[in-house]
């Protein structure tokens, strides 16, 4: 099966959604989340997710965060960690690693990127 994708479109649409995505990171990288301590986050997410509709949100016994939505023969999945490394000394950042930073092009802060 072939399907025709408008780039363009898609990119239009998407900016529908940019102040709610950025909102979303933003919250993220407000809540530490270093190796074994990432229930925060964690709860976080399960609250976007359920706010989005999922039919199934789940909290497996090691801490894992797992989504489900629709139905059919094809599942898509999407894999990734949430924990970061230590924020180190705080001198050295030009801001609160905590709070963030927001530009027209990128969100800075601990996990905001990897």
């Amino acid at each position: 099966m072939s399907v025709n994708i408008n780039n363009e479109e898609i990119l239009r649409l998407a900016e529908n959604y940019k102040k709610d995505m950025s909102k979303f990171l933003r919250d993220l990288i407000a809540i530490p989340g270093e190796s074994c301590g990432e229930e925060g986050v964690i709860k976080r997410i399960e609250a976007e997710m359920k706010a989005l509709g999922f039919d199934k949100v789940i909290i497996d016994p090691q801490g894992n965060i797992l989504g489900y939505m629709g139905t059919g023969e094809t599942l898509i999945a999407f894999d990734a960690h949430i924990d970061t490394v230590g924020i180190g000394n705080r001198a050295n950042w030009n801001f609160d690693p905590y709070e963030d930073y927001e530009n027209d092009i990128e969100i800075g802060g601990r996990g905001g990127s990897d």
